[in-house]
C-alpha cells in the first residue's frame, strides 16, 4: 500500500472508532460530576464496519488496520468501556452490543497459523506487539464476566432448541478464550518499564482472571460433558488448545509443590524458601565457575609462555594461563572446530520455564488441575480419542500433539497426588488434617485416569509413534514418547498396588503390549534413529528406554515363561515357468482392492519364548552408545535423573552384556577423560558419583586389557570394529556351557507350529513349492554323513568277503588231500602220481 492509502485507511478507522462512543460528564447520585461512557447512535454499525475492515486487512501482510487500532487505542478507550457499561444488563440490546464486541475481538486476536514445532517461521514482532497490547487491555476486571454472561445465555438453552446464533455465540466465546491464551508473554527483565513488566506476566494474570470470572469453570464444564453430547468436537478442540496454552512450559511438580496456605509463612515455608534460595545461589556459583576454565589464583596477574618442540620445529605461544594450565588444553584450545558438513541440531521446543511466579496463579492452576482430573479427565480424553480414531474434520495435525502433551501433564500431576495420598495413608495422617490443606483429603485414585490407563489408549499411542517416526515428525514423536513413558510409570505403580483390580489391569496391559514383537522393535528403533534431533527428544527417548527396561525386567521375572508373537518371513512367490505362461492368468480377474487383504491373509505369525537377555542384547550397539554419549556431552548442565539413566544403561552394556569394547573407542574415551578432568567443577550429586565410578572402572579395565593385548590401542581408533575379549581374557568354560545348554533349551521350546490366518494345507503347499529345489546346510551335512557311512559299510563288506574266500580255499585244499589218501589205500592211482 502507498502512503496515501495508509493514511486514508487510518482516517477511516479513526472515524469509525470516534463514532462508537465516548466519555461524557454526568451528574452522580450524590450530586458530583462523574465521567460515564456513552454509546453512540451508530455504534453497532461502526463495530460491524470495523470487523469487515479487519477481515479485508487480513489479506494484507502490512496489517494496517490492526496497527491503526493499536495506535488509536480502541480497545482501552472504546471496547472495554462498552463491555463494562453493559456488564449488569441482561436485556437484548446489551447482549447485541456484547456480541458485536466479541465478533470484533476474535479476528483481532486470531493467532498466527503455523506448525506447533516450526522453528524457521518467526513471529512478526510488530504483530505480536499489537496482540500483547490487546491482551493487556482485556485483563481488566469485569470484561470476562460480561462476555461469559452472553455465552451462558446461549448455553442455558437445550441443545435441540439452540439456534444458529446461539451456536455461533458459544463458538465465538471459546475462540476468544483460546486466542488470549495463545498470545505469548514478553521476555523482558525486571529493569524494563512498567508496561513491559506487565506484558511479561500476562499469562499468570490471565489465569487469575479466568478462574475468578468462572471462565475456567466454563471450560471444565464443557470438558466434563463432552461424552454426553454429540457434535461438540469443535468445542473440545478449543478447550484442549486452551488447556495446552495454560499449562505449556510449566512443570507439574512445581504446581504440586505449591502449598495453598492462607495464613502467614510458617517455619516450613521459611525453610522451603531458604532451600530454594540456596539452590539458586549454588546454580549461580556453578555457572560462574563454568565460565572460567581454571580456578582463579594469584598467578593470574602474570603472563605465561610455553614452547612445543617436535621434529626440530618449535611452536611458541603466549597465554595468561600458560604457566599453570594443562598443556593439552593449551594446545587443543586454540583449534577451531571444523563445522563443514555438520547438520545443525534441532531446536528444543519443550523447555520448561517460570511462567507462573505468583502464588495466587499457582494456587488457581493447582485447583484447576485437581478439578480436571476428578471430573473431566476420563470423559474428555475418551471423547477426543474417539474423534481422532474416526479422523474427524475438526481434528488438526497439531491437536494430536496437544492431546498427548496435556494427557502426559495431568498424568504426571496425578502421580504426585497419588503418591502423596499413599504416603498419608501409610503414616495415618488423615486424622490430623488442617483446615488450610483441604485439598489433601482428596484421594487421587487410578480410576480418575482410567481412560489413559487403558489398552486401547496405549496401542493408539504406539501407532501414533510409528506414524510420526516414519514421517520424521520429531516434536510430535517426542510428545507421544513422553506420554507413553508416563503411562508406563503409572502402570508400574498399579502393578504394585494392593487392589487386585488394579494389578489385573496392569497385567492385562503389559501382557498385550509385550506380546507384539513390533512394539518392542519400535521402542528399540527410537534410540537407534537418533542423529541431529533436539536435546528434548534425546532426553525423552533415554527416559523411556530406562523405564521400559526396568518395567519389562520386573514383569518377566514374575513369569515362568513369556511368549511374544513374531511375524515370520513370508514365502517368496512361485516363479512363472514357460509352461505356466501358456495357461490363462487367474490373477487378472482379481480386483486390486483385495490384494492387501490377501497379503494379510498370507501373513504368518509364530509364538516364540521371550528372553529378556536376548531383548537386552539388541540394545547393544554402537548407535546406542553414540546416542547416550551425545546426551552426556552436556554433563555440566545435565540433571541427575538423566545421569542415573545413562549410568544404568552403561552398566547393562559393560557388566551384564560384557560388551565393554563399545566404550573402548577414542571418542568415548575422550569424553570420559573430559568428565574426569572437570569432576571438581560439576555439582556433586549421588548420580554423578555413580557415573564417575563407572568411568573409572571402564578406564581401568581398558588399560588392564591393553597390557595383555596391546593391539587394543589400535582397535580403539576403529569405531565399528568389534574386539575379541578372548585375546586378553581366558574363556569361561562353565559360562559357555551354560549358554549352549540354554540355547538348546530355547530351540526346543520355540519349536511351535506357525499360526496362520489361512488354511494349513495351503501354507504347507507354499512351503513345499518354495523349498522344492533348495537343500539347506543341515541337509547337506546329513547327506555327506550318509555317504561316508555307506563307504564304510562297503569297505567292511569287502574285507569280510575276502576273508571268507581265503577260508573256503583252505577248506577245499584240505578236502582234496583227504580224497587222494583214501584212493591210494584202495589201490587207485591219482593224476599227480
Amino acid at each position: 500500500m502507498d502512503e496515501e492509502d495508509i493514511e486514508a485507511t487510518k482516517s477511516y478507522i479513526l472515524t469509525l472508532c470516534s463514532a462508537i462512543g465516548g466519555l461524557e460528564e454526568v451528574e452522580g447520585p450524590d450530586g458530583s460530576v462523574i465521567q460515564k461512557y456513552c454509546v453512540g447512535d451508530e455504534a453497532l454499525a461502526c463495530l460491524r464496519d470495523l470487523k469487515r475492515a479487519i477481515r479485508t486487512d487480513s489479506q494484507n501482510n502490512e496489517r494496517t488496520v490492526l496497527k491503526a487500532l493499536v495506535e488509536f487505542n480502541v480497545i482501552e478507550t472504546d471496547i472495554v468501556p462498552l463491555l463494562l457499561s453493559f456488564r449488569k444488563d441482561r436485556n437484548e440490546v446489551a447482549l447485541r452490543f456484547i456480541l458485536a464486541c466479541v465478533e470484533l475481538l476474535v479476528p483481532m486476536t486470531w493467532p498466527v497459523e503455523k506448525r506447533i514445532d516450526d522453528e524457521d517461521q518467526q513471529d512478526d514482532p510488530n504483530l505480536m506487539s499489537c496482540y500483547r497490547k490487546y491482551k493487556l487491555d482485556l485483563l481488566k476486571e469485569g470484561v470476562f464476566e460480561a462476555i461469559l454472561t452472553l455465552i451462558m445465555n446461549s448455553v442455558r438453552i437445550p441443545q435441540r432448541d439452540r439456534s444458529i446464533i446461539d451456536q455461533t455465540t458459544i463458538r465465538l466465546g471459546l475462540y476468544l478464550f483460546r486466542n488470549l491464551t495463545a498470545i505469548p508473554d514478553l521476555n523482558m527483565s525486571q529493569s524494563s518499564n512498567l508496561e513491559h513488566i506487565r506484558m511479561s506476566h500476562m499469562q499468570e494474570t490471565l489465569m487469575i482472571r479466568y478462574y475468578e470470572s468462572d471462565v475456567t469453570e466454563f471450560l471444565l464444564t464443557i470438558a466434563s460433558n463432552s461424552a454426553k453430547q454429540e457434535g461438540t468436537t469443535e468445542w473440545n478442540v478449543l478447550v484442549l488448545e486452551s488447556l495446552y496454552n495454560l499449562i505449556k512450559s510449566v512443570d507439574p511438580k512445581d504446581v504440586f509443590s505449591h502449598r495453598m496456605t492462607k495464613t502467614s509463612l510458617d517455619r516450613a515455608d521459611l525453610e522451603e524458601a531458604a532451600a530454594k534460595l540456596s539452590g539458586l545461589l549454588n546454580i549461580e556459583n556453578t555457572k560462574k565457575r563454568q565460565k572460567t576454565t581454571y580456578v582463579p589464583t594469584r598467578h593470574n596477574r602474570f603472563g605465561g609462555t610455553y614452547v612445543l618442540e617436535w621434529d626440530s620445529k618449535k611452536r611458541i605461544s603466549h597465554s595468561q594461563v600458560g604457566g599453570f594450565a594443562d598443556p593439552t588444553e593449551l594446545i587443543e584450545g586454540q583449534k577451531k572446530t571444523n563445522r563443514s558438513g555438520r547438520k545443525r541440531k534441532l531446536e528444543d521446543k519443550s523447555l520448561t520455564r517460570k511462567v507462573y511466579q505468583n502464588n495466587q496463579s499457582l494456587m488457581y492452576l493447582k485447583l484447576t488441575a485437581q478439578s480436571f482430573i476428578q471430573s473431566c479427565f476420563n470423559a474428555f480424553y475418551t471423547r477426543m480419542m474417539k474423534d481422532m480414531l474416526r479422523e474427524d474434520d475438526k481434528i488438526l495435525a497439531n491437536d494430536y500433539t496437544r492431546y498427548y502433551y496435556t494427557m502426559k501433564w495431568f498424568l504426571e500431576y496425578h502421580g504426585y497426588e497419588q503418591s502423596a495420598a499413599s504416603r498419608r495413608r501409610e503414616s495415618n495422617l488423615d486424622s490430623t488434617i488442617e483446615e488450610d490443606d483441604i485439598d489433601r483429603t482428596k484421594d487421587f485414585d487410578f480410576s480418575l485416569v482410567a481412560s489413559a490407563l487403558d489398552l486401547k489408549t496405549v496401542l493408539f499411542c504406539l501407532r501414533q509413534m510409528r506414524t510420526t517416526l516414519d514421517n520424521k515428525q520429531w516434536f510430535e514423536l517426542q510428545m507421544a514418547v513422553d506420554c507413553l513413558r508416563q503411562m508406563l510409570l503409572s502402570i508400574g505403580v498399579m502393578a504394585k498396588s494392593q487392589v487386585e483390580e488394579y494389578r489385573a489391569i496392569a497385567e492385562h496391559i503389559q501382557s498385550n503390549m509385550y506380546y507384539e514383537q513390533q512394539h518392542l522393535d519400535l521402542l528399540i528403533e527410537l534410540v537407534r534413529c537418533y542423529k541431529n534431533q533436539s536435546d528434548g527428544y534425546l532426553k525423552s527417548v533415554v527416559l523411556l528406554t530406562h523405564v521400559l527396561l526396568r518395567l519389562l525386567d520386573k514383569y518377566q521375572q514374575d513369569k515362568k515363561t513369556l511368549f511374544i508373537r513374531k511375524k515370520a518371513k513370508s514365502s517368496k512367490p512361485k516363479k512363472i515357468t514357460a509352461g505356466d505362461q501358456e495357461e490363462p492368468l487367474i490373477a487378472d480377474v482379481v480386483d486390486s482392492e483385495n490384494e492387501e487383504e490377501d497379503r494379510d491373509r498370507r501373513a504368518i505369525y509364530k509364538d516364540q519364548v521371550f528372553k529378556f537377555d536376548s531383548f537386552e542384547q539388541r540394545y547393544i550397539s554402537t548407535d546406542l552408545v553414540h546416542t547416550y554419549c551425545a546426551l552426556l556431552e552436556n554433563y555440566m548442565d545435565l540433571e541427575p535423573k538423566y545421569m542415573a539413566c545413562i549410568t544404568s544403561m552403561f552398566h547393562r552394556i559393560m557388566v551384564k552384556r560384557r560388551a565393554e569394547y563399545l566404550f573402548w573407542k577414542l571418542p568415548v574415551l575422550d569424553l570420559f577423560n573430559r568428565i574426569l578432568s572437570d569432576v571438581h567443577r560439576v555439582p556433586k550429586t549421588k548420580e554423578f558419583g555413580m557415573l564417575i565410578e563407572f568411568i573409572q572402572y571402564s578406564t581401568y579395565q581398558f588399560f588392564k586389557a591393553a597390557k595383555v593385548y596391546p593391539l587394543l590401542f589400535i582397535e580403539a581408533l576403529i569405531p565399528k570394529m568389534r574386539s575379541d575379549r578372548n585375546m586378553w581374557e581366558e574363556p569361561n568354560v562353565e559360562r559357555i556351557q551354560a549358554e549352549q545348554e540354554e540355547e538348546e533349551y530355547l530351540n526346543d521350546v520355540n519349536y511351535i507350529p506357525s499360526t496362520t490366518t489361512n488354511n494349513n494345507t495351503e501354507a504347507e503347499q507354499s512351503t513345499e513349492t518354495h523349498n522344492n529345489d533348495i537343500i539347506d546346510e543341515e541337509m547337506v551335512d546329513y547327506l555327506f554323513s550318509a555317504f561316508d557311512q555307506r563307504d564304510k559299510e562297503v569297505n567292511t563288506i569287502t574285507t569280510t568277503t575276502e576273508n571268507h574266500n581265503d577260508s573256503l580255499d583252505l577248506e577245499v585244499e584240505t578236502s582234496i588231500a583227504e580224497v587222494d589218501k583214501l584212493l591210494m589205500e584202495m589201490g587207485v592211482e591219482t593224476t599227480e602220481s
